[in-house]
Order: C-alpha cells, then structure tokens, then sequence
C-alpha cells in the first residue's frame, strides 16, 4: 500500500532526476567498495576477488541504468507518417509496483541491477532478497536511501521465498515480478501470476533461470 502511494508522485519524477538519484548511490557505493567487499566474504563466504567483482559489477548496473533511464526519455526513433496531420510518438510509461527476487550467489550485484532497474524506469520496488543475504542486500538499500530514493519507492522484505516471496506474487496489487533462480521456482510463480482471475491487473514477469 506504501509503495502504490509513492508511486502517485515517483512515476512523474524527471528520468535525469531518478538518474541523479541513482549515480549518487553508485559514487556511494563505490566509496564504500571495501565495506561491501567485506560483507559479501563474511555473509556468502566470497573469496576476495569474488567479492570484488561482485561490487564492481553492482556499480556497473547502477551506472548502466542510469544512463538508460535518460536513453528511454529521449524521443524515440519513428518510421514517418505519411498524412501531414498526423503526429506520432512513443513514450515509455511505469507498470507500478514491482516485486525483486535476486538469487543467492550474486547478493550484490544481481539485487543492485533489478532494484535499479525497475527504479530508473519510475517503478516502486520491494525487494525480498534471497534468505541467505539479507544483511548486503540491508546495506545496499541503504545507500539507495542516503542517495535520495524515498523509502517507500524502495523497501526491503526479508524472509523465506515459501512465504514471504510466494505471498507477495500472489499479491493483486503487484505489477510485476523481476526474479533470478531455479527454473522450478520461476515456473511457480509464472503460474501464480497467470492464474490471476479476470478483472484483475496482469502483472509482468522477467526471470532469469538456471540451476537445475
């Protein structure tokens, strides 16, 4: 409900605003690599040179959609109309709320780049990280935070996937889900989100699978 509330007002904040947003959480971040890098060897059991990279990459994705949240704001290529009346255009537009479900093994980096994704494009997000990391996954929406993202555009909802990821797919409210894991599980919640009754919004799903 919080996060449908911000989205009255975060779907109409300028892309180069939520860009801004996003690089200085990116410049953040980047001053705090090693505290980053520390919690990914302490939390997953990372080497350190897996951890760096895994900081590194998350950095990346913060850059990269920044610059695509203005990419996607720029008047968009359009084959001419014929009619000399006629005036065409495209605009992107936010779908609302969106569910992040990142996997384990990448805590940083997979979560940064969904979170960042769905929040350059003017979606709210809640993210429930995998069970296993929610302490880098706490940090990182920090930074978000101290960056400028209100808090109910970006909040985090730690817990089991069996209960707490499982209740917020079959939640009507939500838009769309951004999930990196098993096959088995994306198959689950592509059927939850199919099995919506008609009358209800459809709700959108980006899975990235493998694994099993």
């Amino acid at each position: 409900a919080a996060a449908w509330k911000a989205f009255a007002t975060w779907q109409h904040v300028p892309a180069e605003q939520r860009a801004n947003y996003l690089h200085k959480a990116c410049a953040l971040m980047r001053r705090r690599k090693n505290e980053f890098n520390a919690w990914l060897v302490l939390e997953v059991g990372k080497s350190w040179a897996e951890a760096e990279a895994d900081t590194a990459e998350a950095i990346d994705f913060m850059e990269f959609y920044a610059r695509q949240a203005l990419r996607y704001d720029a008047p968009q290529p359009l084959t001419p109309s014929p009619l000399k009346d006629e005036a065409n255009e495209v605009r992107y537009i936010p779908l609302g709320v969106g569910i992040v479900i990142p996997p384990w093994n990448f805590p940083l980096a997979i979560f940064a780049g969904e979170v960042v994704a769905a929040l350059a494009a003017g979606s709210p997000v809640l993210a429930k990280p995998a069970e296993q990391t929610p302490l880098i996954a706490a940090r990182a929406v920090r930074i978000f935070h101290a960056a400028g993202v209100p808090p109910a555009v970006l909040q985090l909802l730690p817990g089991t996937g069996e209960v707490v990821g499982a209740a917020l797919v079959a939640d009507p409210r939500v838009r769309g889900v951004i999930f990196t894991g098993s096959t088995e599980v994306a198959r689950l919640i592509q059927r939850s989100l199919a099995a919506r009754p008609p009358g209800q919004p459809e709700a959108r799903l980006i899975a990235e699978t493998g694994g099993q």
